[in-house]
């Protein structure tokens, strides 16, 4: 899985402190702006999309971002799955690993069972 090495944001602002901010300013504008998508699912959107280009750190920000959203570890695994429809099996187990110490694997077994 795609792993950053430098921290882009970083170089942008010490080169150019107001590029770097009006990128943070679009990130907060489509994230935080009310709208008819619940910051749940943008969260969920952006996980999924991490996961098909195979960023693992995005997967796993956006993934913790969406269950501080309220997303359960049934609708991170769906997501994922959804990922993997588009971009293949290993976006789905990519994504599983850059998740899986968030998602409660005593719960996810217990639903099996039951």
């Amino acid at each position: 899985m795609y792993e950053r090495k430098h921290d882009w944001r970083g170089i942008i602002k010490s080169v150019d402190p107001a590029l770097e901010q009006h990128i943070g300013a679009f990130s907060d504008h489509v994230l935080e702006t009310e709208s008819e998508i619940p910051r749940k699912y943008k969260e969920l959107i952006l996980m999924a999309c991490s996961a098909a280009i195979r960023y693992g750190s995005g997967t796993r920000e956006r993934g913790c971002e969406a269950m501080h959203h309220g997303a359960s570890d049934k609708e991170i695994v769906e997501a994922l799955a959804l990922a993997a429809l588009t971009s293949g099996v290993t976006a789905f187990a990519d994504g599983i690993e850059a998740l899986g110490d968030q998602i409660t694997v005593d719960e996810a077994a217990d639903d099996i069972e039951s």
